[in-house]
């Protein structure tokens, strides 16, 4: 955990007379009170049941228990390795299955680990000459990997969910921007997030001077750890939307505290991407300088849950 997570939990702890010790490196939570023993486990909570956190966790196996119980989610089909010659990867273990998959939708799909967060090792691929030093890559240090299409999206929402309820909502811009044909590259990427790119734009192609409506986009991932910025989301109309869509999927699957990714694609349908089975908000409290409270108050019901409920 990061330091401002760490000074936050020690205020709850504080606050609820629990008595609490970093271990392992600072990646395990103890917490003690009345004799209860409750973790937490970096930033997974000791409230989702486990066979839920697994499922979660994995981008495949969510998809097949989301379209299951009719919930609009994003695509998403497994690959094994090769090497795997057990009788659940038959079909699946192949490049040429990856290719096959490619061609079916025309040329344009992502693959990413199975299990992966915060948009590490994710490719956005449209040649189908990438795809082996791609698999090679990832197969390297995954069992597994998902492959899905790419779609078209124009926004990425955040829903962070505690006992049934949304308890914060957001949406993710792109690091993308426009030129007004006077400012370069880099001052509009600094304008648009200098958190993020204070110390990422020495080279000197960030010196272009983009023509007046003249696009760049640094990243196509919405993820906030890629340099997409988090923003409230002013359209109430869309904020219900997402409400609803989280409030059926809760009714199906048992996420007591979690999050749970939403995407918006240019021909306004709603898909889930993906949920989380754990609560990161170090990169949205960078962003929003005055959210510190907001975010306690979602831990500090998250601990309270540990004990009491």
């Amino acid at each position: 955990m990061i330091d401002v997570i760490k000074t936050m939990i020690g205020e709850i702890c504080q606050e609820l007379s629990i008595d609490y010790k970093f271990v392992s490196k600072d990646w395990v939570l103890i917490l003690e009170k009345e004799g209860k023993t409750k973790f937490v486990a970096g930033y997974k909570f000791d409230l989702n049941e486990h066979v839920m956190g697994l499922i979660a966790d994995d981008k495949y196996a969510l998809y097949e228990v989301l379209k299951y119980k009719n919930i609009p989610v994003i695509e998403h089909e497994i690959v094994y390795p090769p090497s795997n010659h057990l009788q659940y990867a038959t079909g699946c273990n192949t490049y040429a299955y990856v290719k096959d998959y490619f061609k079916k939708h025309y040329g344009n799909i992502v693959i990413k680990p199975n299990d992966g967060t915060c948009g590490h090792h994710v490719f956005h691929v449209t040649d189908i000459q990438q795809i082996d030093s791609i698999l090679d890559k990832l197969f390297e240090s995954h069992s597994s990997i998902s492959i899905c299409p790419f779609y078209d999206i124009k926004y990425e929402y955040r829903i962070v969910v505690l006992n049934g309820k949304a308890k914060l909502l957001y949406e993710k811009h792109l690091p993308c921007v426009i030129g007004d044909g006077n400012k370069s590259i880099r001052e509009l990427l600094l304008e648009f997030n200098g958190l993020y790119f204070k110390d990422k734009l020495k080279d000197s192609k960030y010196d272009k001077v983009l023509k007046n409506q003249e696009k760049f986009q640094y990243d196509w991932r919405f993820n906030l750890s890629c340099g997409s910025v988090s923003k409230k989301i002013e359209e109430e109309e869309i904020r219900q939307k997402l409400i609803l869509i989280t409030e059926c999927l809760l009714k199906q699957i048992p996420l007591k505290f979690g999050s749970i990714d939403i995407i918006r694609t240019v021909h306004d349908e709603f898909f889930v991407l993906e949920v989380n089975s754990g609560v990161m908000l170090d990169h949205y409290m960078e962003q929003n300088q005055d959210s510190y409270n907001q975010v306690k108050e979602i831990y500090k019901e998250a601990i309270k849950s540990l004990f009491y409920e």
